[in-house]
Formats: structure tokens, C-alpha cells, sequence
């Protein structure tokens, strides 16, 4: 999964050149020889049209019932009368100076009657046919040239390729930015995955090592059963312990673990938590003081799982105290706060940013799951958690919305 993000922005490039390699061949191609088809239909159609009124006005045709009334181009053939020589139309300069190009280009070529012609200028794309009309009672034929001049679309198709370039590229740039964003965190988020696994690796190996060389000493009859009984006992607790947390977390990921919330009194479940730790708590002679309302603080939770992170967090202070570990709790607006400080050393400043990360293990850490599955579990309850240093000792910080 190396350079993902570099992967995601080509893809994202190529993907873009293709559609204006499309859109090109669409608008440059495609559109302008359907516009060309339809001049040329128009101007065939036209030119069967005997008798007509010479020069063309603005008056619309009259034809004979059942008679194809042409497309959308017959309103905007021009025409250019031959009679007595070529001779322009004069009503616009523009119009002259086109026509009179229009009539050198005739005048240096072989001109077939009834056959459509291109001619091209800078500005003008013009469709035009020669044609020649014989009555009886006229002296002569009567010619003229025929044309649909295209120019506008052709150019308005330029602008168009340069307004889609412009929103493709400003598409595309955006798109550029988040798929490398996106790419970034799928590459954090593999080699944050790899770094769990191995870590778990390493966390689960240290007390099968213990227990297997302790099971070894008993076998071999060089120590005591009863001590290592206590030992092994001790690491398979420790080993379950960690097993427990990497599931939870794995089934936390996966969206697996779906909370079983019940209305509960936030001070019982604090209760319970301060009763899991007071073994721990008084064999290293820290005292836990409580600080609760008098009235009940009901919460919508799942009390299994916000206990065992409560519970996380105060195991946690209880190995950095010294001596005392507060645990308060107070209603504020909408949310519970719970608040768990130690009078410990505080947290190092280069371990804060991490202090929730997986695995991540400050001074005296043990597994480096206990906070990061406290977060998650807090997180899966729309609640919030901090740490940070207070007066005296860490202070972790807890969020989590009351019952209405």
C-alpha cells in the first residue's frame, strides 16, 4: 500500500484527460459535422424550390401543402445574387468584406452547380452552394450562391471547450487534493494497522514467555510450584486481560459492537468501578476519594462498557499516584462531567498528544490498550475525553449526555 495517495491522484488525472479527450471529441468533431450535415441538407433542400423570389427577404416561404417546411438552418441561408456579375450584399461591412472573399474564392475555382462547398476565415465557417434557375420567359438563367454561414457555433464551441477545460481543471484540482488527503490517511491508517498488530504481537508474547519458562521450571524441578503456580496464574490473567481489550477494539473498528444502552445512575456505576480498583488501590496505599451528588445523575448507557472504561482510567491513576485519586462527578447543561485526578507527576508533555494513541506506552505504561479502548468506548457513547495536567498530578476528563 506504498505511495496510495500518489496512485489515487493519477488515477484521478487520468480520468480527467480522458473525459476532455472525450468532451474534445464530442464538441470538436462530432457536434460541428452534425451542424455541417444539417447546412447542407438545408441548402439542398432549398435549392429545389423553383420560381423563388429573388432576392431572399425575411418573409417566411410559403409552401405547398404537404411540402417539407426544411430545419432549423433554412431561416439563415443568406443569399448572394450573380446576376450581371458578382455583386455583394452591402447592408454590413462585415457582410461585404465576407462575401467578397467568398466570391475570390469562387471566381479561382471550378464551382459545380448544386453542390455544397466549404470556405473558412478567421471568424466565419461558411456552407455554401451555386445555383441556377432557368424559366422559359426569362432571357437568361438566373444565378445566385446560397450560404449558411456556421461561424458562431464553431466559435461558441471554442468557448465552450475552454469553459469546460477551466471546470475540469478546477474539478480535478479539488479532486486531486482529496483523493491525495484520502490516500494520506489510507496509508496512516495501514501503518497504523501494522504497528497494532505487531505491538499486540509483542504484548502477547511477554506472558507466554513467562508462563512458558515458568511452566519449564516446574517440569524440570528447579522451582518452587506454588510460586510459579502464582506467577503463570498471574500472566494468564494478564494475557486474558489483553485479549479482551484487542477484541473489543477490533470488533469497536469493524462496527461490532453494538451498545446495549439503559437508563442507569451515573454515581453506581462509578461505585462499581472505584470497587474493581481498591485491591490494586490498597495494596499500593493510594486512596480513592469520591465526590458525588447527592441526587441521582441518569445517564443513557451501556453501564458494562462505560464502567470497564471508567474502570481503564482508574487503574491507570491508581499506578501513577502517589497517594490520592479524586473521582468527581458533576451535571453540567445537558452533559455528566466526570473528572479522575491523581496527584501523581503529572503527564510528560511529549506523551499528551499520544496519550489515547494504541499501544502507545509513556513512563511505567503497561499495555498501551486501556486508554485508547476508554476513548473509544466514550467516543461510541457521543461523549468526549481529555487529559491533561492539572495543579497536581494528570486530570482525565470525561463528557457524556445526560438522560432528558
Amino acid at each position: 500500500m506504498k505511495n496510495i495517495k500518489l496512485r489515487i491522484v493519477y488515477l484521478i488525472l487520468g480520468a480527467a484527460l480522458l473525459l476532455f479527450a472525450l468532451f474534445m471529441l464530442a464538441v470538436n468533431l462530432i457536434i460541428p459535422a452534425h451542424f455541417v450535415r444539417e447546412a447542407k441538407k438545408a441548402l439542398i433542400s432549398e435549392s429545389q424550390y423553383q420560381n423563388r423570389t429573388i432576392p431572399y427577404t425575411d418573409e417566411e416561404p410559403i409552401y405547398d401543402e404537404g411540402e417539407e417546411e426544411g430545419n432549423f438552418f433554412t431561416p439563415s441561408i443568406v443569399f448572394l445574387e450573380l446576376d450581371d456579375g458578382y455583386r455583394p450584399n452591402t447592408w454590413n461591412r462585415d457582410s461585404y468584406h465576407l462575401e467578397k472573399k467568398l466570391l475570390e474564392y469562387c471566381a479561382g475555382r471550378d464551382i459545380a452547380l448544386n453542390q455544397c462547398y466549404t470556405f473558412k476565415t478567421d471568424k466565419h465557417h461558411l456552407i455554401f452552394m451555386s445555383v441556377q434557375e432557368e424559366q422559359d420567359d426569362w432571357e437568361k438563367p438566373y444565378a445566385y450562391i446560397m450560404y449558411i454561414d456556421i461561424g458562431p457555433i464553431t466559435r461558441y464551441i471554442v468557448t465552450l471547450n475552454w469553459a469546460f477545460f477551466a471546470v475540469l481543471l478546477a474539478i480535478s484540482s479539488v479532486m486531486c487534493l482529496l483523493g491525495f488527503r484520502f490516500g494520506r490517511d489510507i496509508e496512516k491508517e495501514t501503518e497504523r494497522q501494522q504497528t497494532f498488530f505487531q505491538n499486540a504481537s509483542h504484548e502477547l508474547k511477554t506472558p507466554l514467555m513467562a508462563i512458558q519458562g515458568y511452566a519449564e521450571g516446574i517440569q524440570a524441578g528447579v522451582m518452587d510450584t506454588g510460586s510459579a503456580a502464582e506467577v503463570i496464574l498471574a500472566e494468564s490473567d494478564r494475557m486474558t486481560e489483553l485479549v479482551d481489550e484487542l477484541l473489543d477494539i477490533s470488533k469497536i473498528d469493524m462496527g461490532r459492537q453494538p451498545l446495549t444502552l439503559s437508563e442507569m445512575d451515573v454515581r453506581e456505576l462509578l461505585y462499581d468501578s472505584m470497587r474493581a480498583v481498591e485491591p490494586i488501590a490498597a495494596g499500593g496505599g493510594i486512596t480513592i476519594t469520591p465526590d458525588f451528588p447527592e441526587t441521582p445523575v441518569m445517564v443513557s448507557c451501556d453501564d458494562t462498557r462505560l464502567r470497564r472504561a471508567v474502570t481503564n482510567i482508574l487503574s491507570n491513576g491508581v499506578r501513577y499516584a502517589r497517594s490520592q485519586l479524586h473521582l468527581t462527578c458533576r451535571t453540567e447543561k445537558r452533559h455528566v462531567t466526570i473528572r479522575i485526578q491523581d496527584d501523581g507527576d503529572g503527564i510528560a508533555a511529549e506523551d499528551l498528544p499520544h496519550i489515547f494513541d494504541r499501544f502507545y506506552m509513556g513512563k511505567n505504561g503497561k499495555s498501551g490498550i486501556g486508554l485508547a479502548l476508554a476513548k473509544e468506548i466514550i467516543h461510541l457513547h457521543k461523549g468526549t475525553i481529555r487529559a491533561y495536567n492539572g495543579d497536581s498530578g494528570a486530570v482525565f476528563e470525561i463528557s457524556i449526555p445526560v438522560s432528558r
